[in-house]
């Protein structure tokens, strides 16, 4: 079994939001931050992505959290596409923690899974968003 891409734990929670520690592997990279998210900002993802995987990725699903410009704690988009017809997919992501130097941090970089990893990944989020795990790999 190959390494999951995708890595989200909660490291601490509030009534209102969350902590996690994100781990992407790319081909080449590897990228951990820690963020802030809330359920809301993970049903968009989860809701994105099935819908993407629904119509076999004839659009695409860009999911963002953060902001670029302005002054956050961190930028974090996920575009989801079609590679090839083959059912590959492609992930680009693009991140920056918004720390000052030397801590600064950005990174933009491509995973590639197959569709039936998106499902499983939309499967594991619900449960991470209704608190039946505090951990998920996916997009092995």
């Amino acid at each position: 079994m190959s390494e999951p891409r995708f890595k989200m734990k909660k490291i601490w929670t509030d009534v209102d939001f969350f902590e996690v520690n994100l781990e992407l592997i790319g081909n080449d990279c590897r990228v951990n931050i820690d963020i802030y998210l809330d359920n809301g900002h993970l049903e968009e993802l989860q809701q994105g992505i099935i819908n993407f995987a629904d119509h076999l990725g004839r659009n695409e699903f860009i999911w963002i959290t953060g902001h670029e410009i302005e002054n956050t704690t961190h930028f974090l988009s996920m575009r989801f596409f079609q590679l090839e017809k083959t059912g590959t997919v492609g992930i680009e992501v693009k991140l920056d923690n918004k720390m000052e130097q030397p801590y600064s941090m950005r990174s933009n970089f491509y995973l590639l899974t197959e569709i039936n990893q998106i499902d499983d990944l939309a499967r594991k989020l619900v449960r991470f968003i209704e608190n039946e795990t505090i951990e998920i790999e996916s997009l092995f």
